[in-house]
């Protein structure tokens, strides 16, 4: 298969979902990336400003600052105390966009499971067949996703880490930023797609090796995630919404990817 032909099926996957994602069965889906942003921003931001307070006094303490009463002191520290409270949200929201993702992916991995099988169901038998509720499969979700972010982290860590160094290289290093975008693209598409590969009994050994042949098809399924992510103030909470998206999309191009293959075995 091309890469037109894989980026084509990637594409395709995801116009279908947005005509599938505003019908009463998975509209209702959609609610619980808005709880998912309530309580991650409720605690993050609780805990930043705790955070933020403490290193703001340490900084202070240490420069002498907290019971100076010279000219302008209590200008100073207020300064001091705005420009580290402000590095800490720079920190959040950097931390964020590089593991939001993942966060989201893996919070989120039962309901993606869900709503996965829903969109093959409606989509191969013709109407919608509700999900059994398992617990034990949960909990399967869950680990399988845990350890698919654990993987796909340090993965990404470590190439993270060398292309910042090949960053250095001139004109060479123009192109790290938009490598990395579409390393990361790779890298969540592959997750949204595994759990298609996880109901045909594809190990994750197997399913790395599937999607590795079909790298293009993660690559364009994962760039809509990937661009939802570094939208300026609100990538978080806009990508929850679009990874419910993502994981109908991939579930589409895993379908028709099943039918190529299908076709391609015959002939």
């Amino acid at each position: 298969m091309t890469v037109g032909q894989q980026i084509k099926i990637g594409i395709n996957g995801y116009s279908k979902a947005w005509n599938l994602i505003f019908k009463k069965e998975f509209a209702k889906f959609l609610l619980f990336p808005l709880l998912l942003n309530i309580i991650i921003f409720w605690l993050g931001t609780d805990y930043i400003l705790d955070f933020a307070k403490i290193s703001r006094n340490f900084v202070i303490d240490k420069i002498a600052l907290q019971g100076a009463d010279f000219w302008g002191a209590e200008l100073l520290r207020g300064a001091v105390s705005g420009l580290i409270s402000m590095l800490m949200y720079i920190m959040f929201f950097i931390v964020f966009i590089y593991l939001g993702g993942y966060i989201i992916i893996t919070v989120l991995s039962p309901l993606f499971s869900i709503v996965s099988e829903k969109t093959e169901n409606y989509l191969t038998i013709g109407g919608n067949i509700d999900s059994k509720f398992e617990l034990k499969q949960v909990f399967k979700d869950v680990m399988r996703g845990i350890i698919l972010s654990i993987r796909n982290i340090l993965l990404e860590t470590l190439i993270v880490l060398f292309m910042f160094i090949i960053s250095f290289i001139p004109v060479i290093g123009w192109f790290v930023a938009f490598f990395m975008f579409f390393v990361s693209a790779y890298f969540f598409g592959f997750s949204y797609m595994d759990f298609a590969n996880e109901r045909q009994k594809r190990n994750v050994k197997e399913s790395v090796k599937y999607v590795r042949k079909y790298k293009w098809v993660a690559i364009t399924n994962g760039c809509f995630f990937s661009l939802a992510l570094i939208i300026p103030y609100c990538g978080i909470a806009i990508s929850a919404f679009v990874a419910i998206l993502s994981a109908m999309a991939g579930t589409v191009s895993m379908l028709e990817l099943s039918k190529y293959e299908d076709k391609n075995l015959i002939n």
